[in-house]
């Protein structure tokens, strides 16, 4: 190899930030946080039972008023009627319909075990974790501390 070569890649090393720094067109400011390392051992299936119920109970409360709406876009459009319809000339019945108020009552029934029934799922998975966790000693989890962050200078080579 030729000393000539060896300058230019040497020369090629040195000047790609900058002309990658002059494409972006910006400055990006560089933080420096502490990474923690915490150990998790155990978590509490009380808190964990109280946190399921809330969001589980959350959750039912948005799906039976998507229910409502559904249902009641559903009749303003005229689909209900058009399904009574269709149903009553297919299968040559006299007066079959919906009914919109026991329809409501069994899927809000059906959705709130399907709800609580989740929220038993998290409970057990969580004395699960608790009985893993006692055997392998706990979980590992790093944690970057925020509060700790400050912009760090960036040096020019």
């Amino acid at each position: 190899m030729s000393d000539t070569s060896q300058a230019q890649r040497q020369q090629a090393r040195t000047t790609e930030p900058e002309v990658a720094s002059r494409r972006l067109g910006y400055r990006r400011q560089r933080f420096e946080a502490r990474k923690v390392r915490r150990l998790v051992r155990h978590v509490d299936p009380w808190s964990i039972l109280k946190l399921s119920l809330l969001l589980a109970l959350s959750l039912w409360l948005m799906q039976m008023i998507a229910a409502v709406i559904l249902w009641t876009v559903a009749t303003n459009a005229g689909t209900i009627s058009s399904i009574e319809n269709f149903v009553n000339s297919s299968l040559s019945l006299q007066d079959w319909s919906l009914d919109g108020e026991f329809i409501f009552r069994q899927f809000g029934l059906v959705s709130l075990l399907g709800c609580l029934g989740l929220a038993a799922a998290v409970v057990i998975s969580t004395l699960v974790f608790n009985l893993i966790s006692d055997i392998i000693g706990g979980v590992w989890i790093s944690v970057i501390e925020e509060e700790t962050a400050r912009p760090v200078r960036e040096s020019n080579q």
